[in-house]
This record gives structure tokens, sequence and C-alpha cells, in this order.
């Protein structure tokens, strides 16, 4: 039987065996971890690895951010909105829900009006080319020997103007182009659209009859909460006789679509008429409908309405007011052009307006290009200075000052007036012109700002 002393000895040498073997373990097991977590950290993606020496965090955008940005060499202004890296998918819809009531439809300044033409056509939509492929307009003046291109332009590179569509050579019958260029209008708070009108069936030379996009249009506009009035051609045969013919189809077939267009005058509301080369018919058969005494007057019925004339000479002021027109607008967006289009005519015109209770609605652009349908009309030509001369042309409506704003134009590409998105391109020997430096959407965001200053009735 072992001693006492011999048991002392065993348990103290065991104790010290287990001691040892479970501080190795512990080493062993320690070893192994640092060794397995330093491993699979190497695993881990680099957006969700912790960074450190003052790197920040990875924030990856969704899909859908990154095919919603283009840079200004796309000709798409990329309206960033700095994000900071760390707001959450609440507060980056609540920025987007904020931006959206900004732009929404019940802020669109209605005193706003942009002249637009659906005159545009694809071999997709409607079988051939319309517009796109304008012919170079020969010299208007006789003495002119000089040389100049003629012929036809080949769309779809190849089209008659100085700027190229973003959109594309687009034809007017797509509805999601229209779709497109309405909600650029809303975006940019303009609140009526003035389409270029032609009577069922008729059109100018280069394009197709345009009446059937007025229905469509008004569905649209009522999406976006814009108002729809119409810009009367010069159609063929245009008298006050079948002017009159025409207020009554208008009246039947858009009058009471809740986007058609109307002003308050009185106690009533009425729609509003552009009429263009109004001066082509004399005052005194413009009176027989606009006069209450006329023998076709329209005064008091069911077919009254805003009728604004086209104010080209100093002439036309006193030939507006006899013919007995509620105002007069300007057009033409190259400074100097006429005398209604020329700035410093426009506080007289203002003034004389006022004095006369008439309405005076001058017409801003843009700049003024269109040598590529008119080749031998550079003289007329306006550079847009990068913004410069349109805001100058806003300032000094403005200040005139004005109540109503017209913009020419949203999309006369042919002249070079369009606000619509421009892109850079080169097309054989031609460079088309851009907006560069800035983006395609620099001109709709001027609109923005200016028609924003007009509702505030602020000038800076």
């Amino acid at each position: 039987m072992p001693t006492l002393r011999w048991v002392a000895v065993r348990l103290k040498r065991t104790a010290s065996s287990v001691f040892l073997i479970s501080f190795v373990t512990f080493i062993l097991v320690c070893c192994f971890s640092y060794i397995n977590n330093k491993s699979v950290g190497n695993k881990i993606h680099p957006a969700k690895r912790k960074t450190f020496n003052n790197e920040q965090n990875v924030h990856i955008l969704p899909a859908s951010k990154f095919a919603s940005l283009k840079t200004s060499t796309s000709g798409v202004i990329h309206r960033g909105i700095s994000l900071n890296q760390t707001q959450n998918a609440n507060e980056e819809r609540k920025l987007e829900e904020s931006l959206n009531q900004k732009r929404g439809k019940n802020n669109l300044n209605y005193k706003v009006h942009v002249f637009y033409y659906a005159w545009y056509g694809s071999p997709e939509f409607d079988g051939r080319w319309w517009h796109w492929n304008h012919e170079y307009i020969p010299p208007w003046d006789k003495n002119d020997h000089k040389v100049y291109p003629t012929g036809a332009h080949v769309p779809p590179e190849d089209v008659g103007a100085n700027f190229y569509p973003e959109l594309g050579p687009y034809s007017s019958k797509d509805t999601k182009i229209l779709d497109e260029h309405l909600k650029m209008m809303a975006d940019a708070n303009i609140g009526v659209i003035s389409i270029s009108w032609y009577p069922p069936g008729q059109a100018d030379e280069n394009g197709p009859p345009s009446d059937g996009s007025v229905p469509v249009l008004l569905e649209i506009a009522m999406k976006y909460g814009l108002k729809i009035c119409l810009h009367v051609e010069p159609y063929e045969g245009r008298s006050v006789v079948n002017f009159r013919k025409h207020l009554k189809y208008v009246y039947e077939t858009y009058g009471s679509h809740p986007a058609y267009y109307k002003v308050k005058r009185g106690s009533r509301n009425l729609p509003l008429f552009y009429i263009y080369d109004s001066y082509r018919i004399t005052p005194e058969e413009w009176q027989r409908i606009f006069s209450s005494r006329g023998d076709l007057s329209v005064r008091n019925t069911e077919l009254d309405a805003v009728f604004i004339a086209l104010l080209v000479e100093y002439k036309h002021r006193f030939d507006i007011k006899k013919a007995g027109f509620d105002g007069f607008y300007t057009y033409f967006a190259s400074n100097g052009f006429s005398y209604g289009s020329s700035w410093k005519n426009w506080k007289s015109l203002a003034s004389y307006a006022f004095k006369n209770s008439l309405i005076f609605i001058p017409s801003v652009g843009p700049g003024y290009m269109d040598t590529r349908v008119r080749a031998w009309n550079s003289k007329n030509t306006q550079p847009r200075r990068n913004g410069v001369y349109y805001e100058t042309a806003w300032r000094t409506a403005l200040a005139a000052p004005s109540k109503y704003v017209s913009v020419t134009s949203f999309n006369e590409w042919h002249e070079g007036t369009q606000i619509e998105p421009a892109i850079p391109l080169k097309c054989g020997n031609y460079t088309y012109e851009s907006y560069l430096p800035r983006s395609s959407r620099f001109y709709l965001d001027l609109t923005e700002k200016w028609s924003t200053l007009l509702a505030n009735k602020t000038v800076s």
C-alpha cells in the first residue's frame, strides 16, 4: 500500500504534466486562430472591409444610379446631387420627393410660353424623312451671285441644322419622344407650349400635316400639368373668312380639353392664339372678326379668344392696334434682325402696349444659326456665347417690363434656336455646333432659372 508521501509526489507530477499540456494546447489554439482569421480577412469584399489610414468606406450605387449618369460629353447634364456617403435609402427617397415637388406641375409658370414644332418625320414612323432632310434655300437676294451649297440633307447623320439633337433625328409621331419633350419643358418650369399649327390636311412644304399631333400632345401635357395653345402658321389661302371657320373647328375639337390653355380676361377664360405673319392680312380685314362691329366678329361669342399678332416692323404696332388684336409678340431670336426682335426696342414696345391696353410678349432665344438651310444668311447668326446671349435676352425682357415671355424655340432646329438638348457630332467634313463646355441640358436649366425669376418678378 503506497505511503501518503508517495501519493503526494505522484499528484504533484501529474498536475505539472496537465498544466504543461494545457499551456501548450492554449498556445497552439491561439496561433491557429490568428492564422485562420488573417486568411478569412483577406477574402472579405474590398467594399465591406474596414479600412484605415483615413480611407473612406466605398459607397456602391445601385445599377440604376449608374445607368442614369452620363458625362457632359454625351450631351446629358449630370444633375448630380452630392449625397453624403452615409445617407441611407430613406434620406435619398426624401430628397427625390423634394426635387419632384420642386419641379411639380403646380409650380409651372404659365406666363412662359415656348414655340414647339411637331413637323419632324423618320422612316420608322412616317415612311420617309421629314424636315431633317431640309433642302438648302436659294438666296433671297437676287444680286447675290456667290456659290452656295444646294440640294437636300441626307439623315440620319446629315441633318438640316447646325446642331445635332441628342435624341437623334426623331419623328414627331413617336409618343416616347413627345413624352420626353414635355417632361423636359415641365422640368424647365415652362407652363405653355405653343404648337406650330396648320389646319387639318395642310402643312408646310417640308413636313406632313401636324394637326393630328395636337390630341396626343394635349393628353401628354395633362400628365405634366402643361397647357397647349396654337401658333397659327400662314397656311395656304389664309383669310379672315376661313380663319374664322378654323377657329370654330379648334373650339369644337380642343376647346373643352383640360390642357387647352386659357387666359382670364375679365370674367371669362379665353384661349390664346399666336398668329404668325399676321401682317400679311390688312388691318381692315382683321377688323371683320376682331372688332365687335365686324361682319364676322368673334367678340363675345364662343369663338372669342386672345389674339396675339407678330410685330416685325415699327409701323406694325399701329396696324395691330387698328386691327383689333389683343397684343403682339416678336418671335425672331436674332437680335437686330427686325425692329421687333431688337432688344433695344422692347422697353418702347412695352410702353406702347401698356398705354394701348395690349399684351406685349417679347420672344427670347438662346442664339440663332441657320446656315445649314440658308447658307447665305450668316450675317444674322447670333452665337450663344455659353448662355450669355440667352440670359441677356431674358434680362431685357423682364426689364422692359413684360408679364409674359415666349421662348423661340424648343426645337426649331433649322434656325438653331432650340433649347432642346444637342450633342457634339462630326459628319464628313462638317462638325456640328454644340453646347460645350456646358451640358446638353444647359439651356433648359437657364430657362428654369429665368422662368422662376419672372414668377418672382425679380431681376439680378
